[in-house]
């Protein structure tokens, strides 16, 4: 009997109902991560379609993440994905260790630099002028899973480079540290591929899909206090939000596709989403 994950009066091309189908089965946990699934023989015997057709299947899966094919050995299921709540204010290591994963990190660098043009628009400051610029390597059980490029006002936040910062939350010395009351980030989460110098820090190929998160925090005064670029590695990150009803009365913002507001302030957060076409 043919497996009911494919259906071929379906205007849906094979190996894509393969591809969703083993998808479902290992987010299921038939298959745990580290198991070997079944041959792409036996596969395709009880899908009913070729061996090509499953072939296109796990490569697909395989350019996501979600299973590993090992030469000689066989096709295996990925280690899980970091979830990431792009609604956490907290952090970056904050946010995935209150899901109890353990973040290490690699500092690669963390100096006064002039303020490019684009920074210089994120945080408000003229071109040119002094900003600390922190470029940081965060791990995973040995895995680099995100390159993380910060940058933050001089004159409001200088005491962090006497700091440990490949063992201390940025978000905790900005506030602990620097006095600065965080309470609002702005944040836009595009899809690209990684480039040459990105794809060796995160060990992978050049154009291999990844996550950009531009993110820039602010204090209770509306000031900039934070731009932040993190590039992702689109093979072991995934991204959550809750969603609920906004309260009567609340009043709506319109956010690009791939923003999220927190308000910090009142303890409620809200989404507004809105399609857009770049």
């Amino acid at each position: 009997m043919v497996h009911p994950g494919v259906d071929r009066a379906k205007p849906v091309p094979l190996y894509h109902q393969v591809k969703e189908s083993l998808r479902e089965r290992i987010e299921a946990g038939e298959w745990p991560p580290g198991s070997r699934i079944p041959t792409e023989k036996e596969l395709a015997a009880e899908y009913g379609v070729s061996q090509i057709t499953v072939r296109q299947a796990l490569a697909r899966l395989a350019t996501e993440g979600l299973v590993e094919r090992c030469q000689g050995r066989g096709t295996f299921v990925s280690q899980p994905s970091v979830v990431q709540d792009i609604l956490d204010l907290g952090g970056f290591s904050a946010g995935l260790a209150s899901s109890g994963v353990e973040i290490e990190t690699q500092l690669l660098g963390a100096t006064v630099v002039a303020a490019s043009e684009g920074v210089a628009r994120h945080l408000k400051v003229a071109q040119g002028a002094p900003v600390i610029e922190v470029r940081r390597v965060r791990l995973t059980g040995g895995v680099p899973i995100s390159l993380q490029t910060s940058y933050m006002p001089s004159e409001l936040c200088r005491p962090i480079l006497d700091r440990d910062l490949a063992r201390e939350s940025l978000f905790s010395l900005l506030t602990e540290v620097c006095g600065l009351e965080l309470v609002r980030a702005e944040e836009v989460l595009s899809a690209i591929t990684v480039d040459e110098y990105e794809a060796k820090v995160l060990l992978v190929a050049p154009g291999s899909p990844a996550f950009l998160v531009r993110r820039t925090t602010f204090d209770r005064n509306g000031r900039p206090i934070e731009f932040v670029k993190s590039v992702l590695r689109g093979d072991r990150c995934k991204f959550t939000a809750t969603l609920t009803a906004r309260a009567k009365g609340m009043t709506g913002t319109g956010i690009g596709a791939g923003t999220t507001t927190n308000h910090a302030e009142t303890g409620e957060q809200a989404v507004g989403i809105k399609t857009q076409v770049s």
